[in-house]
């Protein structure tokens, strides 16, 4: 099925006659536009299109009556007080054969009613007209549609652990194991009435006891079943409560009550702490740490000092080498005056080369003045630097202490926050408990319904092998009641077959979106409850609470992705605010991986922050038709433009 144009004509925010026409073979149709501006109104207008009152929209919604639905969707700047909506579509390429339904209504009248009419390949059908439901419910189970047209922001709601009702009726149906159950509920009337018709004694009677009590536990069964499912809403209803209800007592500070004696500890340690502190501090300025104040001054005094050192060791040096020249001229007296001449040079020049002496260091002062500046000053100041970094850590921590220790709370609000707290848990526990009980009880009536069908099928067969079949109540019976063992046992079979391919395609279309590879290793599908399970690479269970929100979303979709490929149903996907609660990783997943093969037609309603220009971009390749939603305050009405936000 591929759709061809939806046309609207004063519906919603869509003033006039407005037409999308889709003409692109490439699989996705972006439709672009800001919240409010009639995304939404698009999906429902196809779903009123195709089911009417049988739309998932309009059941959803909170409209008494399909008129009052109806009205709601008049625009009313309409001066005909008219509205339509048409939606053109083509069941298969191959076949060719178009259908064009339109749905139109007004509110002149107290009463709202809608004409219906239906063309197929362009000539006006009467029998389609007058059995679109019938016709489209072939198609497109009305069950179905939610998880063909679907809400990004609801999809996460659908249940992940134990697949809710609606999802399990929804997979019975799209793997044609519903047509079974249709079979097996026609053999038991079948079967009721026959009974009713033999008089053959007390073996007559013994099997219309056994008949009874087999449809006593079948209906106890289908009690249990609904018990168990509004316990379980009971119970995810009441844990939301709860997780409300400890964020409220967080938030008028719950925690810094529990934590105040934890907090009183920490304040007084913090308090030692910043004395030893600035005690240490105090050691170091009563030390050497003044001196950093004039390190340069210290450093020219160093220069100084050497180079008075240096002078002083010239002045020994050449009083030395004026004794030695007076022994070495006693035998070498010719050469002498030159030698004593430049001695006397060499004498002049470091004498004129010399500094002034002002501090007459000694050498054991210069070693501690040279130790001063090279090590005990850089030791110091790195400490005290240290010292200082932490006195300002502590008293930041000291601050955030001081201020949860002053907040102003109310503690009886709090008080009455916890008992409130503490009642609901008990209420939680309460409802477990009987969750538990009612599961085992399933057990039991489960266990007792097959024993009873057990002994049933076998009392009929007895009864008629010994009976002679004289009158067609008894053929009836005995064919019908092996009919019915046949189909139950046909069913378990094929739904065992089914679901496992199922469950396989699931977990292969999981690992193409997720992240989390390692974790889920294989999902796999009880073949009578079809209740859905998660195993890890050691074939243990991994619970729901181990998936982000954005991974139970993926797996939901997963899931549709799944069973749209095991129909083998070639249906359009209409997904609106797709991206919503996923991360960037999951987005991209969705984006490169499943938009592009969802369907041959995947239409998605999107702002222009979900699917933005990088997210289009990795897309574009794919996608085809592509129109925005702008919308005019001054007319209060949306318009459709082609392209996709052309002017971001």
């Amino acid at each position: 099925m591929i759709i061809k144009r939806l046309t609207l004509n004063n519906f919603g925010v869509y003033a006039g006659q407005n037409s999308f026409e889709f003409t692109s073979d490439k699989p996705i149709v972006l439709v672009g536009g800001m919240n409010g501006r009639g995304k939404t109104t698009f999906l429902e207008a196809i779903l009123l299109a195709l089911y009417g009152s049988n739309s998932i929209a309009y059941k959803e919604s909170n409209y008494s009556t399909y008129g009052k639905y109806l009205r709601s969707y008049i625009n009313k700047s309409s001066w005909n007080q008219q509205a339509s909506v048409e939606l053109e579509f083509v069941m298969s390429e191959s076949t060719g054969r178009e259908y064009v339904i339109n749905r139109k209504w007004d509110s002149l009248s107290r009463r709202t009613a809608e004409t219906i009419t239906v063309k197929e390949n362009g000539q006006y059908n009467e029998f389609l007209t007058k059995n679109w439901a019938m016709f489209i419910e072939n198609i497109l189970p009305s069950a179905l549609s939610s998880f063909y047209f679907f809400d990004g922001e609801k999809i996460a709601e659908l249940a992940v652990d134990d697949t809710n009702v609606q999802m399990k009726e929804s997979i019975r149906s799209m793997l044609g194991i519903s047509v079974l159950d249709v079979l097996k509920n026609d053999l038991s009337r079948v079967l009721r009435k026959s009974s009713k018709k033999t008089t053959h004694g007390r073996a007559g009677m013994d099997l219309e006891e056994l008949r009874q009590k087999k449809e006593e536990l079948e209906i106890a069964l289908q009690k249990t079943d609904k018990d168990i499912e509004k316990i379980t809403q009971d119970v995810a209803k009441k844990q939301n409560e709860i997780e409300e209800l400890h964020h409220q007592y967080e938030l008028k500070g719950g925690d810094v009550i529990e934590q105040r004696k934890a907090l009183m500890q920490k304040r007084s340690d913090l308090l030692a702490e910043i004395d030893q502190n600035q005690a240490l501090l105090i050691d170091a300025s009563a030390d050497a740490l003044p001196l950093v104040l004039v390190k340069d001054l210290i450093l020219d005094i160093k220069l100084q000092a050497e180079d008075e050192h240096n002078d002083l060791i010239m002045q020994q040096a050449m009083w030395q080498i004026e004794i030695l020249l007076q022994e070495y001229s006693v035998q070498h007296t010719e050469s002498y005056p030159h030698n004593k001449a430049f001695v006397n040079f060499v004498k002049e020049m470091s004498e004129a080369a010399a500094t002034e002496p002002l501090y007459g260091v000694s050498d054991h002062a210069l070693f501690q003045l040279n130790s001063l500046i090279e090590e005990i000053l850089t030791q110091v100041t790195s400490s005290t630097k240290q010292l200082l970094e932490r006195k300002e850590a502590l008293q930041k921590n000291l601050d955030e202490v001081e201020s949860y220790l002053s907040l102003d709370i109310n503690e009886k609000v709090l008080s009455e926050l916890f008992t409130d707290i503490r009642e609901q848990e008990l209420e939680l526990v309460q409802l477990n408990v009987k969750l538990t009980s009612k599961q085992q009880e399933r057990t039991t009536i489960n266990g007792a319904l097959m024993a009873a069908s057990s002994e049933f099928s076998k009392a009929v067969e007895a009864y008629l092998a010994n009976e002679e079949l004289l009158d067609d109540s008894d053929r009836m019976m005995r064919y019908s009641n092996i009919a019915l063992h046949i189909a139950e046992e046909f069913t378990v079979e094929l739904q065992k077959r089914k679901t496992d391919v199922l469950a396989d395609t699931i977990t292969a279309c999981y690992k193409k979106l997720a992240n989390k590879k390692n974790l889920i290793q294989k999902i796999v599908m009880d073949p009578r409850s079809l209740d859905i399970a998660y195993l890890d690479d050691l074939g243990k269970n991994v619970s729901k609470d181990s998936l982000s929100a954005g991974e139970k979303q993926l797996m939901v979709i997963a899931i549709l992705w799944a069973l749209a490929i095991c129909s083998k149903k070639k249906l359009p996907v209409i997904i609106d605010t797709p991206l919503s609660r996923l991360d960037s990783m999951h987005r991209t997943s969705l984006v490169t991986t499943y938009f592009p093969q969802a369907s041959e037609q995947t239409i998605i309603l999107s702002t222009d922050s979900e699917i933005d220009h990088t997210y289009y971009n990795m897309m574009k390749e794919s996608v085809g038709d592509e129109f925005t939603l702008s919308y005019s305050e001054e007319t209060k009405s949306t318009t459709i433009l082609k392209g996709y936000f052309q002017d971001k």
